[in-house]
């Protein structure tokens, strides 16, 4: 097993109690505005824990994919204790193993700071989307636009990446996303733009 790999298995049993405060303070609110934006056959990637199932309308048909079978394990508990189907496939968001076009909505939340290659990843998504009107809704956790956090983000990085070897703290995530060929919708930010929810869109 790859090491980054044993350490998100080794996190998944922990990792809500981890993250309560951050739930509590933003994030919550954050996935109750966004989640409600997806409709119809939809990916989740990077599932984790399964954080987002509460949030989702009951409509949508959910597929959800983690690389690590720990934090699957941990969303397969969560899917059951709310009584909601979901699919459960374990795999890489670099090669999704899904046809073009397959989802109405892609979702990701705290997943892209951690991918290797980002680039591939949203083409790999923009691939998968429905077009035109194919939704694209992310969560995630960016370098800040606000001074100076921006600059701390910059500085933090390097030593927080060596610790896990994986999560960038400063990446420039709605910028890539809008040159990955998605029409960004909507931006809400908090903690001058550290946590950001976007709606984009396949044209």
């Amino acid at each position: 097993m790859e090491p980054d790999l044993a350490t998100f298995d080794r996190l998944a049993a922990p990792y809500d109690r981890g993250m309560a405060l951050l739930e509590r303070l933003w994030l919550r609110q954050l996935r109750a505005r966004l989640l409600p934006e997806a409709r119809g056959t939809t990916l989740e990637i990077g599932v984790g824990t399964g954080a987002n199932f509460p949030f989702y309308p009951p409509s949508v048909h959910l597929t959800a994919l983690d690389e690590s079978a720990g934090m699957l394990a941990e969303a397969v508990r969560r899917a059951s204790a709310l009584n909601r189907h979901v699919a459960f496939s374990q795999g890489n968001a670099e090669r999704l193993a899904f046809r073009s076009g397959s989802f109405d909505t892609v979702i990701g939340s705290l997943v892209l700071c951690s991918v290797v290659h980002l680039e591939a990843v949203l083409s790999e998504l923009h691939r998968v989307l429905r077009r035109p009107g194919g939704r694209l809704l992310l969560l995630e956790h960016m370098r800040p636009w606000l001074r100076p956090l921006d600059r701390l983000a910059d500085l933090l990085n390097g030593p927080w990446y060596a610790l896990n070897g994986r999560c960038h703290l400063n990446r420039n995530t709605e910028t890539a996303v809008a040159g990955a060929g998605f029409c960004i919708l909507q931006v809400e930010s908090r903690l001058g733009g550290l946590f950001r929810s976007i709606v984009a869109e396949v044209a």
